[in-house]
C-alpha cells in the first residue's frame, strides 16, 4: 500500500478548504501557478544586490504595462503608505529620514469616506499625513475633493472598485490643475488588465497600488506600484532596503522575482477565456438549483461586480421552501471533506469562481447536491 503523501499544513495542523469566496487577505489571497512557484524557487537559492534586482524587475514591469515605473511592494496597504509617504517627501534623502516628521511640507490627503478599510487611512497618517475627508460613506463627488484641496493638500486618494473608474478622469483633472498628485487603491481591481494598462499610463493618474496576490495570482506578500517615474523612485527611497518610514515593509528577492513571473503570465494569458472559464463554473453550479425546490440560481455577470471586475459571479437564493436554509447549507459545506468556504446571507449562497481550482467547481456543483438531497435530521 502507498502512503499518503501529506502536506506541510496536515503536519502544522492547519486546515485546508476548498475557496468560494474569492482572492480574500484572510484566506490566503490566490494559489500561484507552477510556473510563479519555480520562479520563486529559483530566486531562493542565490544572493544578489537587491537594490539592482528590484530596478530590473521594475523596469521589466513597466515596459509590460505602458508605465514610467514600476515598483514591487509589500501589499497593496504597504504600497499605499508608501505612496503616501512619496508625496511627503519626494527624492529628498533629509525628508525621508524625517518622516514621520514633515517639517513646514504640505501634507494634507484628501481621501474619500467611501472604503472602509480604515488601515489605507492609518498608514498615510503613520508616515506623516493628515486627512481631509471628504463626502460621504456612499458617494464622493468632483465637488467634494475640489473643495478638500487647498495650499497644504500632499495628495488625492481614489478608492477604485468603491469609485467608478469613469469619475477619475474628472478627479485627476482637478488635482492636476492645483498641481497635485492623485493616488488610486486599486488593489482588487484585476482583471481586466487594462487597469494595469490604462489608470496610470493613459489617465494620468500618479500613483496605482495593486495587489500582487489576488487577481495577478503572485505571491500574497507582494503589491505591484505603477506611475510616475519620480514618485516611484521616491517610493523605493522610502522602502526597504533603504532606511525609511517603510523599511520594515521588507519584500524578499522571491516575491520580487515571483510578482515579475505572475506579471508576465497575466498578459501572457487570454482574458476572454479565463472569463469564459469562469462563467461556464458560475452555470454549472448554478444548475443545481434546477433540481430542487425553492431554490433560484441568480448569474452576476462579469464586470457587474465591484471586486474585481471582471470575474462574475453565481447567487441561489434560498426560499423557505426550500429542504434546507442558507445558512445550513453553508454550514454543511464548511464541515465536509474537503471544507467549502462561501460566501452568503441568511437567504443566498454566493460562489465567487476566480479562486476554484480547476475541478472543483464540480466539486462545489456535487456537494450542493449531496447537502440538499439529505433531510434535515
Amino acid at each position: 500500500m502507498t502512503a499518503t503523501i501529506g502536506t506541510v499544513y496536515d503536519d502544522l495542523g492547519v486546515s485546508t478548504f476548498i475557496n468560494a469566496r474569492g482572492t480574500i487577505t484572510t484566506l490566503g489571497g490566490s494559489i500561484m501557478p507552477p510556473e510563479v512557484v519555480d520562479a520563486m524557487s529559483q530566486a531562493s537559492r542565490h544572493f544578489v544586490h537587491l537594490n539592482e534586482l528590484h530596478d530590473r524587475v521594475g523596469a521589466r514591469i513597466a515596459e509590460i504595462t505602458g508605465a514610467e515605473a514600476a515598483f514591487v511592494c509589500a501589499g497593496a496597504a504597504s504600497g499605499l503608505l508608501l505612496a503616501g509617504a512619496a508625496c511627503l517627501t519626494g527624492e529628498d534623502g533629509d525628508a525621508i529620514a524625517a518622516l514621520p516628521d514633515i517639517g513646514d511640507r504640505p501634507n494634507q490627503f484628501v481621501i474619500s469616506q467611501v472604503d472602509s478599510h480604515y488601515y489605507v487611512h492609518q498608514g498615510i497618517r503613520v508616515c506623516g499625513g493628515e486627512l481631509v475627508k471628504v463626502g460621504t460613506r456612499k458617494a464622493v463627488t468632483r465637488d467634494d475633493y475640489a473643495a478638500g484641496i487647498n495650499e497644504r493638500t500632499a495628495g488625492v486618494v481614489y478608492f477604485l472598485g468603491s469609485q467608478p473608474l469613469q469619475d477619475l478622469p474628472d478627479i485627476i483633472a482637478v488635482a492636476h490643475d492645483r498641481n497635485v498628485p492623485v493616488i488610486v487603491d486599486a488593489a482588487a481591481q484585476l482583471p481586466p488588465r487594462s487597469n494595469l494598462t490604462d489608470v496610470a499610463p493613459k489617465m494620468g493618474a500618479d500613483l496605482v497600488v495593486f495587489s500582487g496576490g489576488k487577481g495577478l495570482f503572485g505571491p500574497q506578500a507582494s503589491g505591484l506600484i505603477l506611475g510616475r517615474a519620480d514618485l516611484v523612485r521616491a517610493c523605493t527611497l522610502n522602502s526597504n532596503p533603504h532606511s525609511g518610514v517603510g523599511r520594515g515593509m521588507k519584500v524578499g528577492k522571491e516575491e520580487i522575482v515571483g510578482l515579475w513571473k505572475a506579471v508576465e503570465m497575466f498578459f501572457e494569458a487570454e482574458e476572454a477565456d479565463v472569463i469564459l472559464e469562469w462563467e461556464r463554473r458560475c452555470h454549472l453550479i448554478g444548475d443545481v438549483a434546477r433540481e430542487f425546490d425553492g431554490l433560484e440560481a441568480i448569474y452576476h455577470s462579469p464586470y457587474s461586480n465591484r471586486f474585481p471586475p471582471a470575474c462574475p459571479l453565481i447567487e441561489i437564493r434560498v426560499e423557505s421552501a426550500a429542504r434546507k436554509s442558507a445558512s445550513q447549507i453553508l454550514q454543511e459545506l464548511e464541515a465536509g471533506e474537503p471544507a467549502i468556504l462561501a460566501s452568503g446571507s441568511e437567504d443566498s449562497i454566493t460562489v465567487g469562481p476566480q479562486t476554484l481550482l480547476d475541478g472543483e467547481a464540480e466539486v462545489v456543483a456535487e456537494r450542493i447536491r449531496a447537502i440538499l438531497s439529505t433531510q434535515v435530521h
